[in-house]
């Protein structure tokens, strides 16, 4: 009962606030926007030797790009919206949480389809899935995904002929092939 009255408290608190408290919100998550991006940034400059600094920033940028989606998503652009998924999976994978990761990365996939990067998302979902995780079965699924979605893509010609020729053989077998 107490929950049910602080939430009602809330909400009626949250739509009597004035447009200037509304504003400032607005206000905070570009601001916190943009430290997320510069804390990306960090990420991808970090020496890929320094992994602990990798792992640390990665859980920063995972928690960080989720957090500002769940607050504040209906205030940010579509393509705001997909850099958050973006980060969400990519700094779950730097931190090695690559369930997460393909996760994620699938979402980002499912809701920005028409997106330039979309078949990115599959494939770096695919990738993780065949070379980490080692989830040969879904790894399939996903390749194919990519192929069927986004059939004239060069990720996904390069899938098919991963599939077709290297997908699920040994080293040995490998290094038969280019021989």
């Amino acid at each position: 009962m107490k929950r049910l009255i602080f939430i009602i408290l809330s909400v009626l608190f949250f739509q009597c606030a004035g447009p200037e408290l509304q504003e400032n919100n607005l206000d905070n998550s570009k601001l916190e926007l943009e430290e997320l991006k510069e804390i990306n940034n960090q990420l991808t400059k970090t020496n890929p030797k320094d992994l602990k600094t990798i792992y640390q920033l990665g859980v920063q940028v995972k928690n960080t790009s989720l957090n500002l989606y769940v607050r504040n998503n209906k205030h940010y652009t579509v393509d705001e919206n997909e850099f958050l998924f973006k980060s969400a999976a990519t700094g779950a994978e730097a931190c090695k949480m690559y369930d997460d990761a393909v996760a994620y990365f699938l979402r980002a996939q499912r809701k920005f389809p028409d997106s330039k990067n979309a078949p990115i998302y599959l494939h770096n979902r695919a990738r993780i899935l065949d070379n980490i995780l080692l989830d040969k079965n879904n790894a399939r699924l996903a390749f194919e995904e990519l192929i069927e979605l986004y059939p004239k893509h060069q990720l996904s010609i390069n899938a098919q002929l991963y599939l077709d020729n290297a997908f699920g053989k040994s080293n040995d077998e490998l290094l038969k092939l280019i021989k």
